[in-house]
């Protein structure tokens, strides 16, 4: 008989009476099936809401970096802002934006470049001149000894002669003997022009001769008995300038003793003269050289300000930029600047390119910190490496960038969290570790690096151990 046959006929034995005994059994049996296994679970769960248990982590080996994340942009590793440096007629320009150009390449250059080179010869013309001027100088040292000791001798000669021609007052002109006879003439004259007037004699012809004798007498005796003042005054001035005079000779010849017979203001002047027509000589050489624009590094033409026929000035002609060597300028936050130095390594994911990680290394850090969107931020560059990138075009300059600052970096190291560590003071550190009878027991250990997750143990643990890292009640 069939399943389905023997079901049959269960099925018509069957009165309505065992069938609702049957669903009576059911429901008993389902309801006691409940009870024996919701109800330990649900007496375990209550129980846990009053147990205070132990978490524990394994020590694991891993990798470990302590970066500071920021943003970052693209810029130009240099910079040329190439001008002529003199005003012209552009002749010819050989580059357009965007080319890329080798270094020493000529981008453009001026038309006419005949006086700049003539403005050359004539600026090699003078420096020749104050060069010989300056030799000339330097072997002269004997002669200007020679002629310093000449100054000094005809200074002291000169000194000498003001000296006795000094006058003082009070001083006789004449001898006491010459003074004394044309004071009597004086005398004599003046009694015969006295007697005379007194005499009625005629006034023309006997008194006025008489009186004319007698001052030519006193003016006699006045000469010969002092100095007037504007003598006396001229010849201390004569003697004051010959003395001054030595003096001046003879520092002039100590001067020139104490430098080979060279004086070093003269040859000072020299020297600046030659020095000033050398500056010259290289500016003129320079402004030659400069009508011709060349590359001074290889890079990429960011612009051209003119073509060839145009009237220039001297400023910016030609901008060229390195995206070989690019920098990217970055920023992170305050709260990570411990994580940035000089020299960290660097990590640099553009926007554009968010398959590529670009290494790099910090090349500058703001001495002090900026706002940004209302934050402070520290900002630096990172020199970017490109030697192993292989891209088929440079970069472009203002591309963003998520840029990671390295601070440490620890490869397969021991690990445990953080929150497992006890700080014992000092710079030291413990952990509690779970022995095989399952009671924690604090061992002291060597840190290494950490971040707010995990740290690295140096020493103290092995990959495996149990530690804690706190208790927990579960509700």
């Amino acid at each position: 008989m069939t399943m389905k046959a023997l079901n049959h006929e269960k099925k018509k034995h069957f009165s309505p009476l065992g069938i609702g005994l049957l669903v009576v059994i059911v429901l008993a049996l389902a309801g006691w099936g409940y009870f024996a296994l919701w109800v330990p679970r649900m007496q375990t769960a209550s129980a846990a809401t009053t147990t205070t248990g132990t978490q524990t982590a394994q020590v694991r080996r891993g990798n470990l970096v302590v970066s500071a994340s920021g943003t970052g942009t693209l810029t130009a590793g240099k910079i040329a802002e190439l001008a002529f440096p003199v005003s012209g007629t552009v002749g010819a320009v050989y580059v357009s934006v965007g080319q890329q150009v080798e270094e020493g390449q000529v981008l453009a250059e001026l038309a006419d470049r005949t006086s700049l080179e003539a403005a050359i010869k004539s600026a090699e013309v003078t420096l020749l001149l104050a060069q010989q001027e300056l030799e000339s100088l330097k072997v002269s040292g004997e002669e200007n000894l020679a002629n310093a000791r000449l100054a000094v001798s005809t200074a002291e000669k000169a000194l000498q002669t003001a000296q006795a021609s000094l006058k003082q007052s009070g001083q006789s002109r004449c001898s006491e003997e010459t003074t004394t006879a044309y004071y009597d003439s004086y005398l004599k004259a003046k009694e015969r022009y006295e007697d005379l007037k007194s005499s009625g004699a005629d006034y023309l012809t006997r008194v006025l001769p008489a009186r004319q004798s007698m001052d030519q007498a006193y003016a006699n005796y006045q000469y010969c008995s002092g100095y007037y003042d504007y003598e006396i005054i001229a010849s201390q001035a004569e003697y004051v300038i010959a003395k001054a005079d030595l003096e001046k000779a003879q520092a002039t010849l100590a001067t020139l003793e104490a430098n080979n017979g060279i004086d070093p203001t003269t040859l000072a002047q020299a020297e600046s003269k030659v020095l000033n027509a050398q500056v010259a000589y290289e500016q003129a050489k320079k402004n030659y050289e400069g009508a011709v624009l060349r590359a001074p590094f290889a890079g990429t033409v960011l612009s051209v300000a003119g073509e060839a026929g145009d009237a220039v000035g001297t400023g910016t002609f030609i901008t060229l930029i390195d995206l070989l060597h690019p920098l990217v300028e970055f920023a992170v936050d305050e709260t990570d600047m411990d994580k940035v130095a000089v020299g960290y390594p660097a990590e640099v994911v553009f926007d554009a390119l968010p398959d590529l990680t670009f290494p790099g290394t910090v090349q500058q850090v703001s001495p002090s910190l900026v706002s940004e969107g209302g934050y402070k931020v520290l900002k630096g560059v990172v020199a970017l490496d490109l030697s192993q990138m292989n891209l088929n075009q440079p970069l472009l300059a203002g591309l963003n960038a998520a840029v990671d600052i390295i601070a440490a970096r620890a490869e397969n190291a021991i690990l445990i969290p953080v929150e497992a560590l006890r700080d014992l003071g000092d710079g030291t550190y413990g952990v509690f570790v779970v022995g095989t009878d399952g009671k924690p027991r604090l061992r002291v250990v060597t840190v290494g690096i950490k971040d707010a997750t995990y740290a690295q143990i140096l020493e103290g643990l092995s990959v495996g151990e149990v530690v804690t890292t706190g208790t927990v009640e579960t509700k």
